[in-house]
């Protein structure tokens, strides 16, 4: 009788945990690639950081105007131009329960400093303190003006001190002050994340998110037809169409601050040479591109600064010039011998055909070359280690202040993981990034800036490609989607589910 009742016992409570789980409003989000790690300061890409920016906080935010706000910090004040004074807010609770605290906040940051994808974005810091209980003073190296506006993105998330001490590793297990928290990490397809209940601006409006990797552009959009999936990203402006007219679904077209480019190895052979780089430039068809791929949607790009974000400067004018290019080939290969690249790429649809279109490009003026699909994993740590010859990427991580990209992108100090993958150093142009970051007057930033994009353009380490627009497809069960327009982050913990 008892192991009838163990059995009876056992089964109305499997029914009762699914109905429970079936009961569960839980928003699906489909991403193309795995994140490489769930640790925020280890790597600046977005797989990663698209998932951390819900499970960690930052000191402070940007708000829709793009001005900097507080967030973990109660508010924030300048007592020098170069030291900067954070209240932390009281009663803020990690996951684990324990409240944030001054230590946790000047750990944070010295821990960014010994992080490969975090350091370059804290090298202004000169000292960090602990001023009384609740507060920390940051005190820079000169004065800069961009500072604050690093702090907010999601790589500068604050950290439990005494959770990362006792040993646990935050690839797998991070655990922040966010709307929401880890439950389960399938290393292969599925993250899921629950909804944090003592968060500190409110409990979500729904049980949490689950993310599926998914990397094929369209399976993902047969996953949210089919309705497995609630949220798409990056819908291939082909199908935009065929979310419009999907009874189920609403297509959201978002203005992005992202640039298409691609990047040159400047230590390999053939594009270290300033002509040559020049030449490929030349040969690219980039209104091409964006009508045969993304369907006109979006624009040819002249910098590579969208010029949605200040000091971006656009009266750059290199037009397609294929007998141009093929000259100045013809001239190098004279004296140095055939040319021949390998163009890498990540498993990206849209980004393979962008591939094809270079290929064919290069081919037209004289240049041989391969392209070779790479895991996006694979892709980050080899092209940091600069194994590439050229390779195509998006930067993609908002933000409204032109300074984190030239410095991530351009400066010596970036080279390799921390984000200048070109592997290009110009002591000039370092000079002029570090004297922008001290100029407070805008109109004065802002020509500072057109002479650094003037250098870019002129040594041509990248070739900016497409400004491009982000279709969003999303099942109409969801409601409340909304995104920080200066910073083009998604607000889940606002988004309810409707049935």
């Amino acid at each position: 009788m008892k192991k009838i009742l163990a059995v009876l016992f056992f089964i109305l409570t499997t029914i009762l945990i699914g109905a429970e789980k079936e009961n569960e409003k839980m928003i699906t989000v489909a991403q193309g690639s795995k994140p490489k790690s769930l640790d925020p300061h280890t790597y600046n890409e977005f797989p990663t950081l698209g998932i951390t920016e819900h499970i960690f906080n930052t000191l402070v935010t940007f708000n829709d105007e793009g001005i900097v706000v507080p967030e973990l910090a109660s508010e924030f004040e300048y007592l020098s131009s170069k030291e900067i004074l954070f209240i932390i807010r009281d009663n803020v609770k990690f996951h684990n329960g324990a409240i944030l605290t001054a230590d946790d906040v000047v750990f944070s940051l010295e821990r960014m400093k010994e992080r490969p994808g975090s350091r370059v974005l804290i090298d202004d810091i000169e000292k960090i303190e602990k001023v009384g209980n609740n507060q920390v003073l940051i005190t820079l190296k000169e004065p800069t003006i961009t500072f604050l506006g690093k702090l907010t993105l999601p790589i500068a998330a604050i950290m439990n001190k005494e959770y990362v001490l006792a040993g646990n590793n935050l690839a797998i297990k991070p655990m922040g002050t966010g709307p929401y928290m880890i439950s389960n990490w399938d290393t292969f397809e599925i993250i899921e994340l629950k909804s944090f209940n003592d968060y500190f601006k409110g409990t979500p409006k729904n049980d949490g998110i689950t993310f599926k990797i998914i990397t094929e552009d369209s399976s993902r959009l047969m996953a949210l037809e089919a309705g497995d999936v609630d949220v798409i990203y990056a819908v291939a402006p082909v199908d935009f169409s065929l979310v419009e007219r999907h009874s189920k679904l609403n297509l959201f077209i978002k203005e992005t601050v992202t640039t298409d480019y691609i990047g040159l190895n400047v230590k390999k052979k053939g594009l270290d040479n300033e002509n040559i780089r020049k030449a490929i430039h030349m040969a690219v068809d980039k209104e091409g591109m964006l009508y045969a791929v993304f369907m006109g949607k979006g624009r040819v790009a002249e910098s590579p600064i969208n010029p949605s974000i200040f000091g971006s400067f656009q009266e750059f004018d290199r037009k397609q010039n294929i007998e141009e290019a093929k000259k100045i080939v013809e001239e190098y290969e004279k004296k140095n011998g055939q040319l021949s690249f390998k163009i890498w790429t990540s498993e990206n649809n849209l980004r393979t055909q962008m591939a094809q279109i270079l290929q064919a490009n290069l081919k037209d003026i004289g240049i041989d070359s391969q392209i070779e699909i790479v895991e996006w994993g694979t892709f980050l740590k080899k092209t940091s280690e600069g194994e590439h010859d050229i390779l195509l990427s998006t930067w993609i991580l908002g933000v409204s202040d032109i300074d984190t990209i030239v410095t991530t992108l351009f400066m010596t100090d970036s080279i390799g993981m921390e984000g200048n993958r070109s592997f290009y150093s110009n002591e000039e142009l370092d000079k002029k990034i570090i004297e922008a970051r001290r100029i407070s007057d805008l109109e004065e930033r802002r020509k500072a800036y057109e002479e650094i994009q003037k250098i870019i353009f002129r040594d041509n380490p990248v070739i900016p490609l497409i400004y491009r627009v982000d279709g969003v497809g999303i099942n109409k069960r969801i409601k409340n989607f909304q995104y920080n327009k200066a910073s083009m982050r998604n607000i889940y913990e606002e988004m309810e589910i409707v049935e």
